[in-house]
């Protein structure tokens, strides 16, 4: 759309035809009034604000690819630092055919849903009255998100959200050379068994990396054509990975925009077999009794048996938009697994499957490792916080060196993939220090887990015991 004139297309989303700027909303939403369109029941708008203006995103629930739930989830509420985060700078423009009116930020809201246990040591001193605190508070919040927009537009500027081809080129290039010592000591007509086993290893190995392959092209990094990129997570993702990519692209938009918010994060927890702490209530007593041993089976659980779960849950959970290429390219991950199980011994068979599907397992550990030893907010938390802060407190960074790195396909810089999640994979560790001198300097919380992997991993089963300790059957 041109200058205010949606397309026709845009208009049979929902989008408002905005001809003039004096056609743009000319009513003033306080803070209060546009929470009150999403809580008072009145109102059936869904109204988002961004960068002081309202929005009215009701017709455009059902197209917005990061799917409704995000929508609806931030309805009556600034999010300009959301919407920032996971748009380019082009798109800016469309939103003026969906503007109604102006807002006007009010800090007080924000104060009422800051709690004390929100991991803010700056400001925990009983000798400061509390209005005074309120204050202080109010302004280093400013004064911390002032510096992260500034050093979001300075990254940008620097060209650290362009994608780089030769990176690319050596990341698939990298996937070919395990795919095929793969396929040589599994298939070989001279392979023993113990290089069969060896073979399975690496096509865990060569699936764990497609993955990570589709995480970068479902977060639109790889090539920045949204087009190009959808395309190539849905190959490397469904077709060789067998991960339903529509479903996984709906639920990480989630997990991305509400990190560690109760009952809106799906990544948090698999109640009720993993439970954080916020979720074991209400658990029926049975569930409370399987909480109680999930430290004992979270490993497990993780590598034997969360891949053919996602297998399972990407299709049956898929959006109905892109649920009909899932199913077609997972039939086609399972054909093309089992015509491979065919080729091998009939005897190895089952070992050979098993290793392969348990090796690419671990990346469910590494998954979850960044945020499950992490607090949990409740959503009006999470927005008095703060993007900076809100990301920095439910997030951790895992020490790891080039290699390690590679592994985990730039996971392990976490934060940063939360703060900037349409960053290429490549820039995020050269973003880094200047995410903690900017976290250091406005007292916000960097975690790292010093440890590397097995620290994290110790992290997470010592926060499910602990959550199970305090569970009473």
């Amino acid at each position: 759309p041109g200058r205010g004139r949606p397309s026709a297309r845009a208009a049979a989303m929902g989008m408002k035809r905005v001809d003039t700027a004096k056609d743009v909303g000319a009513k003033t939403f306080t803070a209060r009034e546009l929470l009150a369109t999403a809580t008072s029941g009145k109102d059936d708008r869904l109204l988002i604000a961004i960068d002081g203006r309202v929005h009215d995103v009701t017709g455009w629930t059902k197209h917005h690819p990061g799917g409704a739930t995000l929508l609806k989830q931030h309805a009556g509420h600034d999010a300009s630092d959301v919407f920032a985060a996971f748009h380019a700078p082009e798109v800016y423009r469309k939103l003026r055919a969906f503007d109604v009116g102006a807002f006007e930020p009010d800090d007080a809201i924000a104060m009422e849903n800051s709690s004390d246990s929100e991991s803010d040591d700056a400001f925990s001193d009983d000798s400061v009255a509390a209005a005074d605190r309120s204050d202080l508070k109010k302004q280093n919040r400013a004064r911390e998100l002032a510096a992260f927009r500034d050093l979001r537009e300075r990254v940008r500027k620097e060209g650290l959200f362009e994608p780089s081809y030769a990176h690319m080129f050596g990341t698939f290039l990298r996937l070919f050379v395990i795919g095929a010592f793969a396929a040589v000591f599994s298939f070989a007509p001279n392979s023993t068994p113990r290089g069969r086993i060896l073979g399975a290893a690496l096509l865990g190995l060569f699936w764990q990396q497609s993955l990570l392959i589709a995480h970068d092209a479902c977060h639109r990094v790889m090539t920045t054509n949204t087009k190009v990129d959808k395309w190539i997570g849905s190959v490397f993702g469904t077709l060789i990975g067998g991960v339903g990519a529509a479903w996984w692209n709906m639920e990480h938009c989630e997990h991305h925009c509400v990190t560690q918010v109760v009952g809106g994060d799906p990544s948090a927890g698999a109640a009720p077999v993993l439970c954080l702490e916020p979720q074991t209530k209400g658990l029926p007593k049975i569930g409370r009794a399987l909480v109680k041993l999930q430290a004992l089976y979270y490993v497990p659980v993780c590598i034997f048996i969360g891949r053919f779960n996602l297998h399972l849950i990407s299709i049956l959970k898929a959006p109905s938009k892109g649920k009909a290429l899932d199913v077609a390219l997972m039939t086609g991950y399972m054909s093309y697994v089992y015509g491979l199980t065919r080729l091998v011994p009939e005897s190895e068979r089952w070992r050979w499957f098993m290793i392969a599907n348990a090796v690419c397992g671990v990346l469910h550990l590494i998954l979850n490792m960044n945020h499950y030893p992490m607090p949990m907010l409740s959503f009006p938390e999470s927005q008095a916080l703060g993007w900076l802060r809100f990301q920095c407190v439910t997030t951790m960074n895992i020490a790891s060196s080039s290699l390690t790195g590679w592994y985990y396909g730039g996971l392990e810089w976490q934060i940063e993939h939360h703060l900037f999640p349409t960053m290429p994979r490549h820039n995020l560790r050269k973003v880094s220090h200047r995410v903690k001198e900017l976290c250091l300097a406005n007292g916000v919380p960097y975690h790292v887990a010093e440890g590397g992997f097995w620290d994290a991993n110790w992290s997470v089963m010592k926060t499910l015991h602990d959550v199970a300790r305090g569970l009473v059957i």
